[in-house]
C-alpha cells in the first residue's frame, strides 16, 4: 500500500545473516587500520565500546587513549624534527573510522550474492510501500525487488561516497581527565575537563598531539539530515497511515522518529522488538515523543 512506511535497521540485515554486527564484524575490519587497539582504549563507560558503538563514540577517555603516545615523547636533543613530532603522527595512524567502514559495508554487500529471501519478510514487506533504510546495503533492492525510488538510504549506501556513522552531533562529552597533581606518580590525583587539561600542557608537541587526538574523536559524529527525509516524503507525496519499524534499536536517530510522529500524528506505529533492551528502548521513545497509536510485536 502506498500509505505504508517501513523503517529498516541493522536487525533486518542480521535476520538475513549478513555480517553487519559491530562485534565482531566491524571490529575486525577496524583493527586492520590501527597500530594499537584504538577502539578498545576509546572509552570506559561500558565493558566494550562495541555494545553501543555509535552512542559511545561521544565519550572518549583520554586517560586510556593517551597510551597511544607511550614511547613517543619529544626528543629535544635530536637534530631531526621527526624525533619531536612523532607523537603527533600517532593520531593519524589510529582511529581511521572511514576506511574500516567502507570495507565493512562492501563486504556485507558482497554477501548478498549468497542469500535468499525470507518468507516472513515476503509476507511483511510491501512492494508499494516506502522505506527509510538505515542500512548501507541493498538487501531491499536486490533480494525483495523494492523499487529504488521508494527507498531512502538515510545513512548512505554502498557504491556511493556518502556512508555515515557516528554519535549524534552536539552530544560530545569526553570523560574527565585524571592527573597527578605533583607529577611524581604517587598522587594525589585530581579531575579536570579534558579540554582544560590539554590547554594546560606547556610542551608544544605534546599539547598539539592531545589537541589533534581530541579533535579526531570529536569528528566521529553524524549530522541529522531532516531535509533529506522531508524531500523524500514530499517528492513521493507520502500520505502515511502505518509506520512499521523493523531491526532498529531505537537507541539513536531519535530526531527522525520525532519528525515522522509530528508529520503523521494519526499514523499507527508497529514496532518489531527482540529482547528486553530493545523493548525498553521502544517504550522509552514512545513515551518521550508521545506516540499515541502504537503496538509492539515480539519476534
Amino acid at each position: 500500500m502506498k500509505n505504508k512506511l517501513f523503517i529498516i535497521g541493522n536487525g533486518f540485515d542480521l535476520a538475513h545473516n549478513l555480517p553487519t554486527r559491530f562485534d565482531p564484524d566491524f571490529m575486525n575490519f577496524s583493527r586492520k587500520y590501527e597500530q594499537y587497539n584504538f577502539w578498545d582504549l576509546y572509552q570506559t563507560r561500558e565493558d566494550s565500546i562495541w555494545s553501543d558503538f555509535e552512542n559511545l563514540l561521544s565519550y572518549p577517555d583520554l586517560n586510556n587513549l593517551e597510551k597511544l603516545f607511550d614511547g613517543y615523547a619529544p626528543d629535544y636533543l635530536s637534530d631531526r624534527e621527526s624525533d619531536r613530532d612523532s607523537i603527533i603522527c600517532q593520531v593519524d595512524l589510529n582511529g581511521n573510522l572511514k576506511d574500516a567502514l567502507y570495507e565493512f559495508a562492501s563486504n556485507a554487500e558482497d554477501c548478498l550474492n549468497t542469500i535468499q529471501s525470507n518468507s516472513f519478510f515476503e509476507r511483511t514487506l510491501d512492494s508499494d510501500g516506502y522505506y527509510i533504510n538505515f542500512n548501507y546495503t541493498h538487501t531491499l533492492e536486490k533480494i525483495y525487488c523494492i523499487p529504488l525510488e521508494q527507498i531512502l538510504h538515510i545513512h548512505g549506501e554502498v557504491g556511493k561516497n556518502n556512508l555515515k556513522l557516528g554519535y549524534p552531533q552536539g552530544n560530545f562529552k569526553p570523560e574527565n581527565y585524571w592527573y597527578d597533581v605533583r607529577a611524581k606518580g604517587r598522587g594525589p590525583y585530581a579531575e579536570i575537563e579534558a579540554e582544560d587539561y590539554i590547554n594546560s600542557i606547556e610542551d608544544y608537541y605534546v599539547r598539539t598531539a592531545y589537541e589533534e587526538l581530541l579533535n579526531k574523536c570529536k569528528s566521529f559524529y553524524k549530522e541529522i539530515e531532516l531535509d533529506i527525509l522531508k524531500d523524500f516524503l514530499d517528492k513521493n507525496m507520502c500520505k502515511i497511515e502505518d509506520i512499521v519499524v523493523y531491526g532498529h534499536s531505537c537507541a539513536i536517530d531519535f530526531e527522525y522518529f520525532r519528525y515522522l510522529n509530528i508529520r503523521y500524528p494519526k499514523a499507527h506505529w508497529e514496532f518489531y522488538t527482540r529482547g528486553t533492551k530493545s523493548k525498553n528502548n521502544i517504550n522509552h521513545m514512545i513515551k518521550k515523543y508521545n506516540i499515541s497509536n502504537s503496538s509492539t510485536i515480539e519476534i
